[in-house]
């Protein structure tokens, strides 16, 4: 079995973390973490005298050593599953967080999708979407939503 663990490197990424940990050594299941870098959004807009800073093109290295795209993180991630004695594989992919999730869980024949959910309030949610419920409702496999930790 696989487990597709959805990482966004938000507060709610060790808390999947963990799940997909616990669930891959009760499983003896194998954890894909995907981290999907969404497209620039058009539904903020922007004021005109707004400057805009471009990220370097052709995976050049951005001043922190990083080409951005979050490969080192996620790869890290998954390093440190298989160093747990879990078989693990990281994958980065560009597009739209829903789609390329379900995607991707189709693709590899994943069993779980785990994904986090942050909680946002409602008219964020009105104007936003939530990707945990988008992916609930295409996914055609069981998906575990993670939700955020308060603290106390």
């Amino acid at each position: 079995m696989k487990l597709l663990a959805a990482i966004d490197f938000s507060e709610l990424t060790e808390p999947v973390l963990r799940e997909t940990e616990r669930l891959a050594r009760g499983l003896s299941a194998e954890a894909v973490l995907l981290h999907v870098r969404p497209p620039v959004s058009s539904a903020f807009d922007l004021y005109p005298e707004t400057e805009l800073i471009p990220l370097p093109a052709g995976g050049e290295a951005l001043p922190d050593g990083t080409d951005g795209s979050g490969k080192d993180r996620i790869e890290a991630m998954a390093e440190a599953l298989r160093q747990s004695g879990i078989r693990a594989t990281a994958l980065g992919v560009d597009g739209d967080e829903v789609e390329r999730i379900v995607g991707e869980a189709q693709r590899i024949g994943a069993g779980m999708i785990i994904v986090g959910s942050h909680g946002h309030g409602a008219l964020f949610h009105l104007l936003v979407g939530s990707v945990s419920e988008g992916v609930v409702r295409k996914a055609t496999c069981p998906v575990l939503i993670v939700p955020r930790q308060t603290p106390g």
